[in-house]
């Protein structure tokens, strides 16, 4: 019974997020389009200005990534297409993204009246974060406020509560 459950759970469709090259998301969701594999490739409207034209052009909610509805047996066929980086994995494992997550992701971006950032660090005011690299490299603050996708407003205790702000790229969460 266990063994039959198993084999039905490895042949059902999943979610799974796939990077590719550089500027290659819509050429290789060209390739899934053709071989039959359902793919999402979020993308919005933006107004990009050239030679003082403007012109509306999509471009993708998350650079370098679409996602993929395959079972785990089509993983390698996916994995083998021109322009495919990698699929997601943690800890060895490809990661599958919930049927119902997947549809939020998509009602959001469908529905959406602003442009949608995707922002990959998951820093929450009032943690105690530590400065990786840098001049402050070492030192352990607590997150006051995030400033935009790339800076950190952090409070340093020992220093009279200053203030410092620091590039997302130089900052781990205590944890790590």
């Amino acid at each position: 019974m266990e063994e039959t459950a198993r084999k039905i759970k490895e042949n059902a469709s999943c979610w799974y997020a796939v990077y590719t090259a550089p500027r290659a998301e819509k050429k290789v969701k060209e390739q899934l389009d053709k071989i039959g594999v359902e793919n999402y490739l979020p993308l919005q409207p933006v107004v990009r200005l050239w030679n003082n034209r403007k012109k509306k052009i999509f471009i993708p909610v998350v650079p370098g990534c679409l996602f993929v509805h395959i079972s785990s047996e089509e993983i390698a066929h996916v994995a083998g297409i021109h322009g495919v980086a990698f699929l997601l994995k943690e800890k060895g494992q490809y990661v599958s993204i919930p049927e119902v997550q997947m549809e939020t992701f998509k009602t959001m971006i469908e529905h959406s009246c602003e442009l949608v950032e995707f922002a990959p660090n998951e820093f929450v005011p009032g943690t105690v974060v530590r400065v990786i690299s840098g001049q402050l490299q070492g030192l352990e603050a607590e997150l006051v406020e995030c400033q935009g996708n790339n800076k950190l407003l952090l409070r340093v205790e020992g220093l009279g509560c200053a203030l410092v702000t620091v590039s997302t790229d130089c900052v781990a969460s205590k944890e790590e």
